[in-house]
């Protein structure tokens, strides 16, 4: 048995009553012609009257899609029972989906954030450079990006600008973080590196293959990206397996996509591989650092990871473990867990 919402129900009955009415006086009138178009014509606009509310309300729907994103992120390695190498990272993002695009796109977004990292060695209570396998170092960084997508095709390019050392004030917030928060003895920060100053550009190109729809879709993504600047340089790819209820990449939030509030929820595995030729919070600011301590970085490393991805109404929820080969060659592999929260509006 077939239901017809109440409303259509009466619609098409009012309809058909004035479909009744217009014959029986059109007949009537029919040598009248004036009255007869007039009679028509009157049909006609009653006729499209619902369409006509329907288009409003679909561009009524399409000035409610949210354009901009506030995101609140974390990154900590605590959580997994260490403290050491990244330990930890605290960002907030604001993204803009763009109504005025730079080029002839489906979707092009802009991104803006606030970030500051911490690294310490695997020993962040002696105070002997010699036993530390990495040197203690913060970052405190501004970046600004821009992305595009088109079909299944994803375009990213950000900008950074930020410093490296004490000027991060990565070392006072962690000291004031242990001994507040988690109530233990905080790293000694001894043979920080010096301040310097960073300008990196992070561009990457994303490809997706769909091998099944929703509601529990299977899509395989492959994502190289390039790193050039004083603080990374490096060749980087990813690749990635995404399933469950997804949008498509144009708004989905498995790619940090704002104009849709359908609701997603999916998991993902992914592995990814660098190759590295400078890393400034291994090896410092070019030949000129004389910081304490400084190591070579490893050339090559590898990551894994996975992550589970929900959107409800305008709330993002975000939850990732990392874990990934060692960096230098005097320290081990890491993992660290990803929470993240994120409000439309």
């Amino acid at each position: 048995m077939i239901y017809l919402p109440l409303s259509n129900v009466s619609q098409c009955l009012i309809e058909i009553q004035a479909l009744i009415l217009f014959f029986r006086d059109s007949y009537s009138r029919l040598f009248n012609s004036a009255s007869f178009f007039s009679y028509y014509i009157f049909i006609i606009i009653f006729l499209s009257i619902p369409n006509n509310l329907r288009a409003q309300s679909n561009e009524k729907k399409q000035d409610t899609i949210a354009r901009h994103q506030l995101r609140i992120h974390h990154d900590n390695d605590f959580i997994t029972l260490t403290d050491r190498y990244y330990s930890s990272g605290l960002f907030l993002h604001y993204t803009h989906l763009l109504k005025n695009r730079f080029i002839n796109s489906d979707n092009e977004q802009l991104s803006f954030s606030i970030g500051q990292e911490i690294f310490t060695p695997s020993d962040i209570k002696t105070s002997e450079i010699s036993e530390q396998d990495r040197p203690y170092v913060g970052f405190l960084g501004l970046k600004a990006g821009w992305s595009f997508v088109k079909n299944k095709h994803g375009l990213k390019a950000d900008v950074l600008l930020g410093v490296a050392g004490k000027a991060s004030g990565a070392g006072g917030f962690q000291r004031w973080y242990h001994k507040a928060i988690v109530i233990s003895d905080p790293p000694v920060w001894v043979g920080e590196m010096n301040n310097s100053f960073h300008a990196n550009l992070y561009t990457s190109y994303r490809r997706e293959w769909q091998l099944s729809p929703n509601p529990f879709s299977i899509v395989l993504v492959a994502e190289p990206s390039l790193a050039f600047g004083t603080r990374d340089v490096y060749a980087h790819t990813d690749f990635i397996a995404y399933f469950g209820r997804r949008n498509p990449l144009a708004s989905s939030i498995g790619y940090n996509r704002l104009g849709s509030n359908q609701r997603e929820i999916f998991f993902s595995f992914r592995a990814g591989y660098r190759f590295v030729a400078r890393n400034g919070l291994l090896e410092g600011n070019g030949s000129n650092d004389t910081s304490v301590l400084l190591v070579s970085a490893e050339k090559e490393v590898m990551y894994a990871g996975f992550d589970v991805h929900h959107r409800f109404g305008k709330n993002e929820y975000w939850f990732g473990y990392r874990i990934q080969s060692a960096e230098a060659t005097t320290t081990e592999s890491h993992k660290y867990v990803i929470l993240s929260y994120a409000r439309n509006f």
